[in-house]
């Protein structure tokens, strides 16, 4: 195949580029924010220092396999700009296996690394049980959320960064529906 035309390299494209990774990247907190607040409306202080807790833990552990958007994005954008579509497509199914592996993994190991974690960062009995539960609830997203590391790299090294604000937008619109209902409309608590 032959290689993708040169395009010239201007101040809009850079910006076109790279204003949504900068709003999708603000997005990211939002997930622990919106679970802190929501809970903040049960009116008891150990569960928002357990969920703000969780979601600090969890960041963390998700952001080990932040080099598959690195790693992912120089790879591609090689592969996109030489024009091997094949290529392209097989980094992707790539970096959603390493996902789903890596983030399997991780619900198999759970109970040592949240151990480890609060060995590390010790809280108190309550608020430990409550963010133990709270992450072996979400320690179910990792297959997905360790993906997501890896296709955001894939679509940026394509510039097709508006693909990556919607996702984020969608999947964290997604949660902040989720958590009001199953919360305060549902009183899971």
């Amino acid at each position: 195949m032959a290689e993708a035309p040169a395009r010239a390299l201007t101040h809009s494209r850079v910006l076109r580029i790279a204003l949504p990774v900068v709003i999708s990247n603000v997005t990211v907190p939002l997930i622990g924010v919106v679970d802190t607040g929501v809970v903040g409306q049960m009116g008891a202080a150990a569960p928002i220092g357990a969920v703000g807790m969780g979601a600090m833990i969890l960041t963390a552990v998700y952001w080990i396999f932040g080099f598959l958007r690195m790693g992912t994005t120089g790879l591609t954008s090689q592969a996109f700009g030489a024009g091997q579509g094949g290529e392209v497509a097989a980094l992707l199914t790539r970096v959603l296996l390493v996902g789903l592996g890596a983030g399997t993994a991780l619900i198999a190991v759970q109970v040592p690394v949240f151990a480890a974690a609060f060995a590390l960062a010790p809280a108190s009995a309550e608020a430990e049980a409550l963010a133990r539960d709270y992450m072996a609830v979400r320690v179910w997203s990792a297959p997905a959320m360790i993906a997501l590391f890896g296709v955001t790299g894939w679509l940026i090294a394509q510039e097709r960064t508006g693909a990556v604000l919607a996702v984020q937008v969608a999947m964290n619109g997604l949660n902040v529906g989720l958590d009001l209902w199953f919360v305060l409309g549902l009183g899971w608590g």
